[in-house]
């Protein structure tokens, strides 16, 4: 099993230093996350403030890595949209390599799917990003945040 890390894409500022009501606390978002089915199950695997990470699994092996973060701690990992050649359900839409696929919701919250293996490709990743709950999603958060 390959478990690539997340570390690359996190928001890179430090949560603590904002205010409590400031942060979406992980928590929030795990209800916004893929719902399981009969063929593929999703297990919630960690969860903080600002962030929230599923395992999405065929059988007992991990396909993909799932996860939304609150990007107010660190604009910067905005910008990598502000280039966005795509959209997904209105929302920009990049590639981070070959076994990644993000989505910027309410230009605040980033959505990622990391394949893991070789059993997902883009528009695979495209369709799970579609199955999260994005206008929920953008609900909890304001619309735009000033950019650095």
């Amino acid at each position: 099993m390959l478990l690539l890390p997340f570390a690359d894409w996190l928001p890179g500022g430090t949560v603590a230093d904002l205010p409590l009501q400031q942060v979406v606390n992980g928590s929030n978002f795990n209800r916004l996350f893929p719902p399981s089915d009969p063929d593929f199950r999703i297990t919630m695997s960690q969860e903080k403030r600002g962030f929230s990470e599923a395992r999405l699994k065929q059988g007992d092996q991990v396909i993909a890595l799932l996860a939304i973060s609150d990007t107010i701690t660190a604009p910067e990992a905005r910008a990598k949209f502000d280039q966005a050649k795509q959209e997904l359900e209105g929302w920009p839409l990049v590639e981070q390599g070959p076994h990644a696929s993000a989505l910027l919701v309410a230009d605040r919250f980033q959505v990622k799917v990391i394949e893991q293996g070789s059993a997902l490709d883009a528009d695979h990743r495209h369709s799970l990003l579609e199955d999260f709950d994005l206008q929920g999603l953008a609900s909890l958060g304001s619309p735009s945040l000033p950019r650095s």
